[in-house]
């Protein structure tokens, strides 16, 4: 799920093979796609590739063309089968992973990106851009420490990059090196005063801090240098929600999604302050569009569920809990709560099975005890109920307590 690192930024530079191979068979339709993408008539482009593709299927040149016409019509895997294609029929070619993998970047295979991108500087180390890139894969993998090996070798190449340290200061941030981040940021400020994604992450280290007032403040800056800069909307949104907030974070969070209509995080945010206003069909809306834009979206599919629960779907609610624990198997909560969806159902068995595993995975749960306890007195098991009120008693949970005056006889 997007976080902190939706701040990563990358962008295509394609370019083409030095030389095309003359006498090839296709060589034509080759050249008429070339003039077709200097005209940004990429669906031509596609069509006369193809052709040289179809009169040669080993022109390597023709699916590597072809793969820049399709990125361009952001129809990323099919440009990412011809990039591989390519590198098959002549592989070696240090361009070629380098766009190879910021195609994977784009669909998201991050492992497959940082594995082109170090082929890419193995070719030609002497590029700072690769170890951008690569770092910024790096951080979409969640191996900050390495992004940081890549940021600092870019800055040892190219001393007064600013971004270098911007992004180097947010991989501190997700180790909770504020010090460090701080360090960086200050470099940064140094060498670009006016630098919008300087003031994203300034404010993001703010976060951090818990000083909110001062993040939405990093984040005013960084829109007024940046008006179109939809994350920076978008983590104000989060300081403003943090702050209490609600209302003016809702605008954060439209304004963001005005400005990139993929945003599933937007969505997913946008989805929460719906609910906390009391506004659940709306809440819903966004719930489902964050999970068309990623169907993986465990967190949107849990808190979906809760809301659908809330209007009483409990049909979809258990739908959505049985899909968020597919993906994600080790969350207690989504457990928790599917077991209270199935009380409902006066399905105690299925939910003591659920209690039992949500306790399984978060010791000393005692809401998910309590719950259990419940679940076993109305299976008239209530001698086992008893011991885990007992144990959701001594976690804290008040209610727990009550049981046991009720139920238990002071056991």
């Amino acid at each position: 799920m997007r976080n902190l690192i939706l701040l990563i930024f990358f962008s295509l530079q394609f370019s083409g093979f030095s030389q095309i191979r003359q006498l090839t068979p296709g060589l034509q339709s080759v050249l008429n796609g070339d003039n077709e993408m200097k005209v940004r008539n990429f669906n031509q482009a596609v069509l006369e590739y193809s052709t040289a593709i179809a009169t040669d299927p080993s022109f390597a040149e023709a699916y590597y063309k072809r793969s820049l016409a399709l990125t361009k019509l952001a129809r990323y895997t099919e440009a990412l089968d011809d990039q591989n294609k390519a590198n098959q029929l002549k592989p070696g070619i240090a361009n070629l992973y380098d766009t190879r993998a910021q195609l994977k970047m784009l669909v998201e295979d991050f492992p497959g990106a940082v594995e082109d991108f170090t082929k890419a500087i193995e070719t030609d180390p002497t590029q700072p851009e690769l170890y951008n890139q690569l770092a910024h894969a790096h951080m979409a993998t969640g191996d900050f420490g390495l992004a940081i090996e890549d940021y600092n070798k870019m800055i040892l190449l190219d001393p007064n990059d600013t971004f270098a340290y911007v992004f180097r200061a947010l991989a501190y941030i997700n180790l909770k090196d504020l010090k460090a981040s701080k360090k960086d940021l200050d470099k940064a400020f140094e060498l670009n005063a006016n630098n919008s994604v300087a003031f994203e992450v300034l404010g993001l280290q703010y976060i951090e801090l818990l000083k909110y007032d001062d993040a939405v403040a990093a984040f005013d800056k960084a829109i007024k240098l940046n008006p179109q800069f939809a994350m920076a909307f978008f983590n104000r949104g989060v300081a403003k929600k943090l702050n209490g907030d609600i209302s003016e974070a809702l605008l954060d969070f439209n304004k963001a999604i005005d400005l990139d209509q993929n945003f599933s995080t937007a969505y997913f945010n946008r989805a929460l302050a719906h609910k906390k206003l009391g506004n659940l069909e709306k809440s819903i809306k966004d719930y489902d569009k964050a999970i068309v834009l990623d169907k993986d979206y465990s967190d949107a599919l849990f808190f979906r569920g809760l809301t659908k629960k809330l209007l009483g779907d409990y049909e979809g609610a258990i739908q959505d809990y049985n899909k968020s624990i597919s993906l994600n198997p080790n969350d207690a909560e989504a457990f928790n709560n599917r077991a209270n969806v199935r009380m409902l159902f006066g399905d105690y068995t299925s939910a003591i099975e659920d209690y039992s595993m949500a306790i399984k995975l978060k010791e000393n749960y005692p809401i998910a005890l309590y719950n259990r306890g419940i679940a076993k007195i109305m299976t008239n098991k209530q001698g086992y109920a008893c011991d885990d009120f007992k144990s959701s008693s001594d976690g804290g949970y008040e209610p727990a307590l009550k049981a046991l005056k009720d139920f238990c006889f002071q056991r």
